[in-house]
Formats: C-alpha cells, sequence, structure tokens
C-alpha cells in the first residue's frame, strides 16, 4: 500500500521546516497565490517553493515546484 504524499510549501525566505502542509497540491497552489496577490497589491513580489512527501520528517530540500506570480496575473508553477 502506498503512503499519502502530502505537500509541503515553503515561502519566502522561510525554513523548510516552517513549510506548511496540505492535503492537495491545489491548495498550496491557491494559498501562495492569496498571499502572493496580497503582497504584489504594496508591490512585494514573493517565490516559493512546493515539496511533496508522506511527512515532515521526510522533506527533502530540493522542490518539486517553484511557484511565482506571473506577469499578467495567476500563478506560474515550474518544475525542478
Amino acid at each position: 500500500m502506498k503512503v499519502k504524499d502530502y505537500w509541503f510549501l515553503r515561502m519566502g525566505a522561510d525554513c523548510l521546516e516552517d513549510a506548511r502542509r496540505f492535503n492537495t497540491k491545489t491548495a498550496a497552489v491557491c494559498e501562495f497565490q492569496q498571499v502572493a496577490e496580497e503582497l504584489a497589491l504594496y508591490g512585494q513580489q514573493l517565490e516559493a517553493s512546493l515539496h511533496s512527501a508522506p511527512g515532515r520528517d521526510t522533506l527533502n530540500e530540493y522542490p518539486e515546484f517553484v511557484l511565482a506570480l506571473g506577469p499578467r496575473g495567476g500563478v506560474q508553477v515550474q518544475p525542478c
């Protein structure tokens, strides 16, 4: 039986240990979009990394995806 992987979102300069856990990739991307769009209103930019793992103790330093707001809005999800 395969162990469920969670998605861990690390935003800005947060440490990997501080990454927030989400049940789905979509939920993590939506959370990033809300925070990044709010910061963009004040002229600030935010990047994030998205890591997949069965638990916090098995997180890998290298992410599966890097997230950023696109030039016309929306989130760019680029695989690593």
